[in-house]
């Protein structure tokens, strides 16, 4: 028999779906309250026939999360269900978190996201194919820097091998390693013949350069950085890059598609995908950027700072920095990797988002992406109906005849 579980969440929510747990993936209980049972219904299904173990979906207004799902089992083994306070692995989300830190060292005067990132670091950036053109911050915020990937092994020898929990290299011993000429697993290929600032390609190595960028300026480790400037001013205590900082009981365990559990590990890539939160606590981060930089009255950014950060860069691709653009004003960034699915978006004129965490994968049509992830879908409908009125009516108007940006 299954489990089935209230979630407990703020007076300000107004519709709760209760975690459902089953052994057999699907146990065929009904929520105990049902505010969007048409909704529920169809997650469900998408779980069943997508073997989905758990996800979680939140949608915030403002400062407060206004709907709650979190439906499955966090850890299959154990039968433990899913909740709003279950820690997932991130992936990807993790990038906005290191955009969130270097728009910080901006808002402290400390560097100019224009200039040359090697003024900021112990050793010059170059592309050996265009050495004189400077590589900045924001070319690598844009992924535009001529780095790309690498998307497997093959290009990159071990880059992305599993470290036991919080004990990846260095992060000035992995970009000396595999960015500089004479590094132990340098290949001149890492550089792409675009000039920088030419061509957008996705890089978790320019990522992690980004992060280690970061460290050297603040001369904080990174994710220590990151806890103390960003997470816990935030009020995010169960969110972190390490393990050790975590409740290791409301860890998600996390499954490949055939169902296989997988261990906790760590990369060398690490501030590029390896960020562990809940849909509670990471609300406290969307809100900040929905917000001009400000959570329940504490401020990580400058409203200047995150205007620039949500600024369109390249309207072919929707890119801002780090942060994706697409129609109708919503900002987003998803994540995946090895057990974890995330995706999150945010409308800021209306001050509403959402977040859908997952831990599995899935390869083929992932249904927590957009434009055509079902559950991705049922989550957006939702949200779209917290959102103003009048500013719905006016951006349809404007946006009549235009094309889709991402």
């Amino acid at each position: 028999m299954g489990f089935k579980m209230i979630v407990r969440l703020p007076k300000t929510v107004r519709s709760v779906v209760v975690a459902l747990a089953f052994p057999a993936l699907l146990g065929g209980l009904a929520p105990l309250f049902a505010a969007n049972p048409d909704v529920d219904r169809e997650i469900l299904k998408e779980m069943q026939e997508r073997r989905i173990p758990s996800l979680v979906a939140g949608i915030i207004k403002k400062d407060s999360i206004v709907w709650l799902g979190a439906y499955g089992l966090a850890d299959r083994e154990n039968n433990i269900p899913a909740t709003s306070q279950t820690i997932y692995m991130l992936a990807s989300l993790s990038k906005p978190v290191i955009a969130t830190a270097v728009m910080q060292l901006v808002d402290r005067g400390l560097i100019d996201i224009n200039r040359d990132i090697g003024l900021y670091l112990p050793f010059s950036v170059r592309n050996p194919l265009h050495p004189n053109s400077i590589v900045t911050p924001r070319m690598l915020l844009t992924h535009s820097s001529g780095l790309a990937g690498p998307e497997t092994d093959d290009e990159l020898r071990g880059f992305y091998d599993w470290f036991p929990p919080d004990s990846a290299p260095p992060l000035g011993w992995t970009i000396m390693d595999y960015l500089l000429p004479g590094g132990l697993f340098y290949v001149p290929a890492v550089w792409k013949d675009n000039p920088p600032g030419d061509r957008e390609l996705y890089s978790n190595l320019g990522a992690t350069l980004l992060a280690y960028m970061v460290e050297f300026v603040s001369g904080e480790e990174f994710s220590s950085y990151c806890r103390n400037n960003i997470f816990l001013p935030l009020a995010m205590p169960g969110t972190s890059y390490r393990i050790s900082d975590l409740d290791p009981d409301k860890l998600a365990i996390r499954y490949l598609e055939n169902a296989q559990s997988i261990p906790h590990y760590t990369r060398r890539d690490y501030p590029a995908g390896q960020v562990k939160s809940s849909v509670a606590e990471f609300s406290h981060f969307l809100a900040a950027w929905m917000n001009d930089g400000v959570y329940n009255g504490s401020r990580i950014l400058t409203k200047r700072s995150a205007d620039e950060a949500l600024r369109l860069h390249n309207p072919a691709s929707g890119i801002c920095l780090t942060w994706n653009l697409t129609l109708g004003g919503w900002h987003g960034h998803s994540g995946g990797v090895s057990g974890a699915s995330a995706y999150t978006e945010f409308h800021r004129q209306d001050g509403v988002g959402l977040i859908v965490c997952s831990n599995v994968f899935i390869k083929d049509s992932n249904p927590f992406y957009p434009p055509a992830g079902r559950i991705y879908g049922l989550i957006r409908n939702l949200a779209n109906g917290f959102r103003d009125p009048q500013h719905q009516e006016r951006n349809s108007h404007r946006q009549k005849g235009t094309h889709k940006n991402n």
